[in-house]
C-alpha cells in the first residue's frame, strides 16, 4: 500500500513538473504577426506582417524567438536577458503587480520576440492577448494568440530594460483591461498616461535600487519644458518621475496594488486608488505638491512633502526669469496638467512687490508661490493661492528683501476638458508695492 501512495505521489509530481516544461525548445520555428497597433493611432499605418521566427532560449519563465531575417543577437546576450527575466523580473514583478494572463495557448511563458522594426525599441500590442477572431472582427488586426512582448533587433543591447518596461505593461493589462462602456465600448486598455507609468515603474524597480536616494536624474523633463501636458503622454520621464513620486508619497507597494487593479481610468482611477487608501487629498493636490516638488525637492522643508527621494535633478527651466520691476503684463499659456516656473528675483533695492494673476476664466487653474532664499536655494515658505472665480488672484511680497529675496511663481492648468495640443491662456505683470 505504501508502495502504491509513494509511486502516486511520484507520478502527481511527474505531472506537476511536465506541465512547466516548454512547449518549445532552442531551434523550434514558430508564426507570429507584428502588432497590430490598435492602441497607438500614430502606427496603424503601418501593416501587419507574418513572420517566422526561431526559438533561441527556453527559460523558466519565458523565451526568446528571433525573427529568422533579423540582425541576430549573441548566444550570450539572449542567455543574459533569460537569466534576468527568471531569477529576477518574474517573480519580482508578479509578486507586485499580479499573476501573467495565460487565457490562449496554456503555455505560462513570456514569449520575447525580437524582430526587425525601426520604429521603437519596444512594444507591447494588447491585441496579442486577445483571440485572433476578436480582434479581426473588431479592428480587422490578427493577433498571434500569445502572452508576448516585442524588442527591435537593432535595440537588443539594451534588450533586459526593455523587456522589463514591456513586462509591466503586459502584467498591467492583465490587471486592467476591462472595456470602456461609456467613452469607447471596444477599448481594452488604460490610457496612456497611466499605462506608461506602469511600464517605466517597472522597468526602474528592475533594474534599479529604489533604496539608493538622489540618483541624478539626466533626463528630468523638467530641466527641458516642465510644461508637457501630463494626461496626454509624450514623456517617458514625466510618467516615471509622477509614479514614483506617488509611491515614494502615498503608500508605497500598497499604492501600486490598489491604482494597478482599479479599473476607472487616468484622473478618476489615480483618485479612487488614494481615496481606497485613506487620503483625505484630491488628484489637483497631489498633482500640485509633485509639480511644487519637481522644482524645489526639499528633504527638509514641511517634512520632505515636496521632495523626490530616489532621484536628484539638474537646474529647472524657468518659463521667464525677471530681475527688474516693474514687468508689464505679459502673456501665457500653460497645457492641461502642465506647469510653467515664472521667477522673480528683483535686485534693485529688494522691497515688496506684488504680482497680478488673471488667467481665462473659463479654465482651471492653480497656483503657488515659492518663496526662497536665492544665495543656498533654501525654502522659506510655499503659499498656495486659490484664483477666484474669474481666474484672477494677487500675491503680495511683503516679505522681499527681508526673509526671502526669489519668488517662483507656478502656474498649474488642473483642467481636464482641455484637449490634447491645446492650451489655457493667462496674464500676469509684477509692481513694486506702493503701501
Amino acid at each position: 500500500m505504501k508502495k502504491l501512495l509513494f509511486l502516486a505521489l511520484i507520478i502527481m509530481l511527474t505531472a506537476s513538473q511536465n506541465t512547466l516544461l516548454a512547449q518549445y525548445k532552442a531551434g523550434d520555428s514558430l508564426k507570429f504577426w507584428t502588432p497590430s497597433y490598435i492602441d497607438w493611432p500614430s502606427l496603424q499605418h503601418i501593416p501587419q506582417r507574418h513572420l517566422t521566427a526561431v526559438c533561441k532560449k527556453a527559460g523558466d519563465h519565458c523565451y526568446v524567438f528571433v525573427e529568422k531575417d533579423a540582425q541576430q543577437p549573441s548566444q550570450t546576450a539572449v542567455d543574459a536577458l533569460v537569466k534576468s527575466f527568471d531569477e529576477n523580473f518574474y517573480d519580482s514583478l508578479t509578486f507586485r503587480y499580479g499573476p501573467v494572463p495565460d487565457a490562449l495557448d496554456h503555455d505560462p511563458r513570456i514569449f520575447v520576440l525580437v524582430i526587425n522594426e525601426p520604429s521603437w525599441s519596444g512594444y507591447y500590442d494588447p491585441a496579442q492577448q486577445m483571440p485572433d477572431s476578436m480582434t479581426m472582427r473588431i479592428w480587422n488586426r490578427h493577433s498571434s494568440e500569445h502572452e508576448l512582448v516585442y524588442v527591435s533587433a537593432t535595440s537588443f543591447i539594451s534588450a533586459e530594460k526593455i523587456t522589463a518596461h514591456e513586462f509591466g505593461h503586459l502584467l498591467h493589462w492583465q490587471q486592467d483591461h476591462s472595456p470602456e462602456p461609456v467613452i469607447n465600448p471596444i477599448r481594452y486598455w488604460e490610457v496612456a498616461w497611466i499605462d506608461e507609468q506602469f511600464s517605466t515603474f517597472a522597468s526602474v524597480y528592475l533594474t534599479a535600487d529604489l533604496n539608493k536616494k538622489d540618483v541624478m536624474d539626466d533626463y528630468a523633463f523638467f530641466v527641458k519644458e516642465p510644461d508637457i501636458p501630463l494626461i496626454y503622454f509624450s514623456d517617458y520621464d514625466q510618467v516615471k518621475l509622477f509614479m514614483l513620486f506617488m509611491f515614494e508619497h502615498y503608500g508605497k507597494w500598497d499604492y501600486i496594488k490598489t491604482l494597478i487593479r482599479n479599473q476607472a481610468d487616468g484622473i478618476e482611477g489615480i483618485a479612487g486608488t488614494l481615496k481606497q487608501l485613506g487620503y483625505s487629498v484630491s488628484f489637483d493636490d497631489v498633482f500640485e505638491q509633485w509639480i511644487i516638488a519637481n522644482y524645489i525637492d526639499d528633504p527638509v522643508y514641511e517634512n520632505g512633502k515636496y521632495y523626490h527621494a530616489h532621484y536628484n535633478f539638474r537646474k529647472r527651466k524657468e518659463s521667464a526669469t525677471y530681475a527688474k520691476l516693474p514687468v508689464a503684463k505679459t502673456e501665457a499659456t500653460v497645457s492641461p496638467y502642465g506647469a510653467d516656473y515664472i521667477s522673480f528675483n528683483i535686485e534693485k533695492g529688494k522691497k515688496p512687490f506684488v504680482v497680478q494673476f488673471n488667467g481665462d476664466a473659463s479654465k482651471k487653474f492653480r497656483l503657488a508661490l515659492i518663496l526662497m532664499n536665492s544665495k543656498d536655494n533654501k525654502v522659506y515658505k510655499v503659499v498656495p493661492v486659490k484664483p477666484d472665480a474669474s481666474a484672477a488672484a494677487t500675491f503680495s511680497a511683503d516679505g522681499y528683501g527681508s526673509e526671502y529675496d526669489k519668488v517662483v511663481m507656478v502656474v498649474m492648468s488642473t483642467d481636464e476638458s482641455i484637449p490634447e495640443n491645446s492650451t489655457a491662456s493667462y496674464s500676469y505683470s509684477a509692481v513694486k508695492k506702493t503701501k
